[in-house]
């Protein structure tokens, strides 16, 4: 198990928390840290996955302050100590 801090940012602070930490199992990806964030509020799961267990593609996520991003992000390897920050889909004009 590593330890993973985690920042939720607008609509995803106000369902999941502002910051807190989560374990997941070894190794850990990203598709293990954002299903462990969704699990702190069952009604913001569909928020950060769809149906088929996968991590919305609109929904953005940064590693360390670096934004993850492609066809592998929910492979993406985090270690203990990481911080990962999420933040809803942006909308605006």
């Amino acid at each position: 198990m590593v330890t993973i801090k985690v920042r939720a940012f607008a609509r995803f602070r106000e369902l999941f928390g502002d910051s807190f930490e989560i374990q997941v199992s070894t190794p850990a990806t990203m598709h293990s840290v954002i299903q462990a964030v969704g699990k702190r509020n069952e009604r913001g799961l569909p928020e950060l996955m769809d149906g088929e267990g996968k991590i919305i593609r609109s929904v953005i996520i940064l590693v360390n302050r670096e934004r993850i991003t492609g066809e592998r992000r929910e492979e993406h390897s985090v270690a203990g100590g990481d911080e990962v920050a999420i933040y809803p889909p942006v909308a605006g004009g």
